[in-house]
């Protein structure tokens, strides 16, 4: 009998030393990083999802399905979570070309219809630079805002992305101090395990240059901080000037001829479903914005889904 009760003891014993050590390794497969637990594999690149192939303005990693495959990671470090999100969590951050005719809720709406559900927000105020959001408390509570992991409640799972918008004028006039915002701001995004993303805004009037001068130096611009901090570029404005050329009677500016009215916000959303998801926008629905005919919503599809196939800097989930 006594027999007996020492086997169970150590059989006992031995379940909970297996227990402990689960325990431990999983704690080692998280970081510590901002008070939150962000997986292992966020900390060597300090990106947790690769940027897609395609056209290379931006860097190009190998897309492993789970963080075991990471090689920095050692397996039995790994959490061996899947980056296939079944929910992208995106924070847009910009001014008032991003917040105009809520753009988030846009986005979000259409992509109920798509392969993957989007849960954008953005912080988004009139006249900001990107300046005044590495000031902004409220922005960076933002960008380190982290959900609990499904999978695993050890686990703390950080923004998909994070989108920035500069303002108009710096590309223009004041490329070295823009390229010194997004570089602050991506380093709060990066550090914290989500992937930076650009919004390329469109051509407007200027006193000195001319709309044609502006695109080419916001294009130059944006492509360039692109290339030299490794952060994939979506081209709306690219995608608004195919637009006005093939349909001019469709009006994408409100009357001061920049900010989008609701079709110019169409089209931002349809580009940013694309580069986000890498699917197409068309067959979508509306967006909610239900003043716009059926035949412009499919053209305005088009046009984002033609742009991607242009300019692949896209995010890519699946292999």
């Amino acid at each position: 009998m006594m027999k007996k009760g020492k086997i169970a003891a150590k059989i006992l014993t031995m379940v909970f030393v297996c227990l402990l050590g689960a325990i431990v390794v999983e704690a080692f497969a998280s970081t510590p990083l901002f008070l939150n637990r962000i997986n292992l594999r966020t900390w060597g690149r300090r990106s947790n999802i690769p940027l897609a192939v395609g056209n290379p303005i931006t860097g190009v990693f190998q897309f492993g399905h789970t963080n075991a495959l990471a090689p920095q990671v050692p397996i039995y470090l790994s959490t061996n979570r899947s980056r296939n999100p079944e929910v992208l969590r995106v924070l847009f951050v910009g001014n008032g070309l991003t917040g105009a005719n809520d753009m988030v809720g846009v986005l979000n709406t259409m992509a109920v219809g798509g392969k993957f559900r989007i849960e954008a927000e953005a912080r988004a105020h009139e006249g900001y630079t990107l300046q005044s959001h590495v000031g902004d408390l409220r922005t960076y509570m933002a960008i380190t805002n982290v959900i609990t992991d499904p999978n695993n409640f050890t686990n703390a799972l950080p923004l998909d992305a994070v989108v920035m918008q500069e303002h108009s004028v710096l590309p223009i006039y004041n490329y070295p101090l823009m390229t010194n915002n997004i570089r602050l701001l991506t380093q709060a995004v990066t550090n914290q395990g989500s992937l930076p993303m650009l919004f390329q805004t469109w051509k407007r009037s200027d006193p000195i240059f001319s709309p044609t001068d502006v695109l080419f130096r916001t294009d130059s611009a944006y492509l360039s901080v692109g290339q030299q901090q490794n952060i994939p570029v979506v081209p709306c404005g690219m995608a608004w000037e195919l637009s006005e050329w093939r349909r001019p009677d469709i009006i994408l500016r409100q009357s001061d001829g920049f900010t989008p009215n609701i079709r110019g916000t169409y089209l931002n959303a349809c580009m940013f479903y694309a580069y986000l998801t890498w699917q197409s926008p068309v067959g979508l629905n509306n967006g909610g914005l239900h003043a716009i005919p059926s035949n412009e919503i499919a053209f305005l599809q088009n046009i984002a889904w033609e742009i991607f196939l242009w300019r692949k800097d896209g995010l890519k989930f699946w292999q």
